[in-house]
């Protein structure tokens, strides 16, 4: 079986599709098949990466050209490749499209709701069409239902886990490796710190700023507690609001910004949080964070937006009032949901699950060309 899976992100890892990608790999290479992954030119070169050309400036000058202009030469001098393959997945459905021709290969693969639900940019009224055009012609595996009943389906959140939900449609949620995802003794130098963790890309899809403004409820109740946020900082403006608002509610010394760091070291920072926090406000599907928070058992309240709502996080709505009282009412009986979250979790979303559940799509697209 030969699969290519076409990504804008792959290599380097930095966040949840990434992982999401390395994951695959591992599957598919344990079934002994031949995987290929096309992805913009990041300079990186290994044997399973076709670089695709990059045009770097013009996406600086058009804001969000670069899916577009990724998909023009990836179909323009790369098609032979897909060609050849059993099996292309295609992450999102913006880059689904232009492979309609032998849509019967392809499996269109979300990781959330990848366009701005209300108004929204030239690019997201792009990707919210092509979601829609794909959605009967390509097989399809969500990462949350909120995806499905963005494209018309009557899906109860937090049902049909690992099944087809409909013809040709899998909802396969997000797992972790739970032999890696697991409490840890933790980091000395957090230890006897009251931490509340953000283990978000500093974005505003992610909610930052909802997470510094609910903190700063929190904080006047609760002056021990110390906030870290830790992922990739973009510079930029929604990077300076987030210090501004720190700087703003007087929390210098008791917020913090730490660079991501490799995923094998996670579990010890989400061993030595009080709580973890996933405050995203958009374009979220069955969040990876907060799955191996909760299996490192760490209590984790998160909003209730698109596919946080198929997980057993406690869940607020998406602002500060609501959300710092999430906060709140969590660190009185964290024990107890931590202990809750962490069975749920450690035995419903594992890497076995999803890895079995994957195979079977691939088999099954496979055999209905047949």
């Amino acid at each position: 079986m030969n699969v290519a899976q076409i990504t804008q992100h792959y290599l380097p890892i930095v966040g949840g599709q990434e992982v999401y990608i390395d994951q695959l790999n591992r599957v598919f290479n344990g079934a002994g098949w031949n995987n290929m992954v096309y992805q913009p030119d990041t300079g990186i070169r290994r044997n399973d990466i076709t670089a695709v050309f990059r045009l770097r400036g013009v996406p600086r000058i058009v804001n969000g050209a670069e899916p577009h202009l990724f998909n023009f030469f990836l179909n323009h001098f790369y098609r032979a490749g897909l060609i050849r393959a059993d099996i292309i997945i295609a992450h999102y459905a913006v880059h689904a499209l232009p492979l309609l021709p032998f849509a019967k290969r392809v499996i269109v693969l979300s990781h959330g709701v990848e366009w701005a639900l209300s108004g929204g940019t030239w690019d997201d009224r792009r990707r919210g069409f092509a979601a829609k055009a794909c959605f009967n012609e390509f097989p399809h595996v969500v990462n949350d239902t909120h995806y499905l009943r963005e494209n018309g389906m009557d899906i109860k959140a937090g049902t049909g886990y690992f099944t087809e939900v409909a013809p040709r449609k899998w909802f396969i949620p997000n797992c972790v490796d739970t032999n890696r995802f697991k409490k840890t003794a933790g980091l000395s130098e957090w230890r006897g710190r009251r931490i509340l963790l953000v283990p978000r890309q500093v974005t505003q899809d992610r909610g930052i700023d909802l997470a510094i403004r609910s903190f700063a409820l929190v904080h006047r109740n609760e002056p021990s507690l110390e906030l870290v946020i830790l992922g990739k900082m973009w510079p930029g403006a929604y990077l300076e609001l987030c210090h501004k608002l720190v700087c703003d509610y007087g929390l210098k010394s008791h917020v913090f910004f730490k660079e991501h760091i490799g995923n094998n070291e996670m579990a010890d920072y989400y061993s030595s949080a009080e709580l973890t926090l996933i405050p995203t406000l958009r374009r979220e599907g069955t969040s990876l964070s907060a799955i191996e928070s909760m299996c490192c058992g760490t209590a984790t309240v998160s909003t209730n937006v698109c596919g946080l709502a198929d997980l057993p996080t406690v869940q607020s709505l998406p602002n500060e009032i609501d959300f710092a009282r999430a906060i709140e009412d969590t660190i009185k009986n964290k024990v107890t949901i931590a202990i809750q979250q962490c069975e749920v979790a450690r035995q419903l979303f594992r890497y076995e699950n999803w890895a079995k559940t994957w195979l079977h799509v691939i088999n099954a697209v496979a055999a209905s060309q047949k």
